[in-house]
């Protein structure tokens, strides 16, 4: 108690020098926590997205990146397709339950760009078993469709309301809500109605229901067997991983871009601590002398750095979540997107304070060194 009254007492005796510690890592903190909340946002969706499909083993063209949306670089943006022929053949295949081909198209929306998908009426729900009716019919009739509610929402869409895509209008004729992933901000289109405006060209990927989904590895090697042109086949477990992947790269560039705002941060707190210190020789020497142990003086010097690198890491959280609408925001208009992308988790939160405390810890490695080092003698005669 007597080292943190003590560490407490010199912050607030250095006020401008505090204050100029307390503004770089917030900066850093602040840095940190909106550009990772880009791709922490974008796993989370990712993962709920999954998590409410019932598809086992994927069938998607070997250009297509396995990430479930739209314009961020996605199954959406290959040209490639998978003929249709080869339902019936992958539907014969000892345990599966049932095959479910999936057309995926980018709309021009009022606000971004939208991701429909193309899926037989009789299927889709039960592939995707989270979407709940919200209103209207949501039975995929052709010449309708039917809107994630997330979607309808940002577009100001409703039902009745007519959305047209090229020389083809569609009216809105139910809406639906999943709550989870993705689903909420798609567009659905009966397969017939999506095949049309395709020409015929095929499936932009098959979704396969297994009857034992702990067999999916025996199916996946029998798919492969038929040595299907230009596709990739993978499990769910595997779709996800790769899907993953794609996000971890993005989570590195982007913590890669605040580690810089985190070097600038501990530089900071390090050069405060050290002027600090070589002020207090003195102060630090006569402690010692009337036998204080040498652990309560680094003590001190420890708990003055966290405090400060906490306090302003607890600060730069509410600049980063301020600074994560804004990013959410650019990247919308940027990439047309029809979905919020960045998202505050716990989790991200749990390690923006870590890593405060971690520039702390850092800040005080070398003046801890010299405090621990002094002589008592050479101290007191500190000028």
């Amino acid at each position: 108690m007597v080292a943190i009254t003590l560490a407490i007492r010199n912050v607030w005796r250095r006020r401008e020098r505090s204050l100029l510690t307390l503004v770089g890592v917030l900066l850093a903190v602040g840095t940190f926590v909106a550009m990772v909340s880009l791709a922490e946002g974008m796993y989370q969706r990712v993962s709920l997205e999954l998590d409410g499909r019932a598809v086992d083993v994927y069938v998607m063209p070997n250009t297509a990146a396995p990430l479930p949306t739209g314009p961020v670089g996605t199954i959406g943006m290959t040209s490639d397709t998978i003929n249709t022929g080869w339902i019936g053949r992958i539907e014969a295949v000892d345990n599966v339950a049932d095959v479910c081909p999936i057309i995926r198209a980018q709309w021009t929306g009022k606000k971004g760009m939208i991701m429909a998908l193309g899926v037989e009426p009789m299927k889709w729900r039960v592939f995707m078993p989270a979407l709940k009716t919200v209103e209207g019919d949501t039975n995929l009739k052709p010449g309708q469709v039917v809107l994630g509610k997330g979607l309808a929402e940002s577009e100001g869409f409703s039902v009745g309301d007519t959305i047209k895509h090229g020389q083809t209008s569609y009216k809105v004729a139910g809406i639906v809500e999943a709550g989870a992933g993705f689903q909420d901000y798609f567009a659905y289109i009966s397969w017939d109605s999506a095949n049309a405006t395709t020409d015929g060209k095929g499936a932009s990927e098959l979704w396969v229901r297994l009857k034992d989904p702990h067999r999916d590895k025996e199916v996946v090697r029998k798919l492969e067997g038929f040595k299907i042109p230009g596709v990739k086949i993978a499990t769910r477990k595997d779709y996800l991983g790769a899907a993953n992947d794609y996000i971890e790269y993005a989570w590195y560039l982007q913590f890669a871009i605040s580690a810089i705002g985190v070097l600038i941060a501990i530089t900071a707190a390090m050069n405060t601590m050290l002027m600090s210190t070589y002020e207090r020789m003195r102060e630090f020497a006569t402690l010692r002398a009337i036998g204080a142990a040498r652990t309560t003086v680094i003590a001190m010097v420890v708990t003055e750095s966290i405090i400060l690198s906490f306090v302003g890491g607890f600060i730069g959280i509410f600049f980063g979540v301020l600074g994560s609408g804004l990013l959410n925001r650019a990247m919308i208009v940027i990439l047309q997107l029809s979905f919020p992308l960045a998202s505050i988790t716990v989790p991200l939160i749990a390690e923006a304070l870590a890593l405060s405390i971690f520039v702390g810890l850092v800040g005080a490695a070398i003046p801890s060194i010299l405090v621990w080092r002094i002589d008592i003698v050479s101290g007191l005669r500190w000028e």
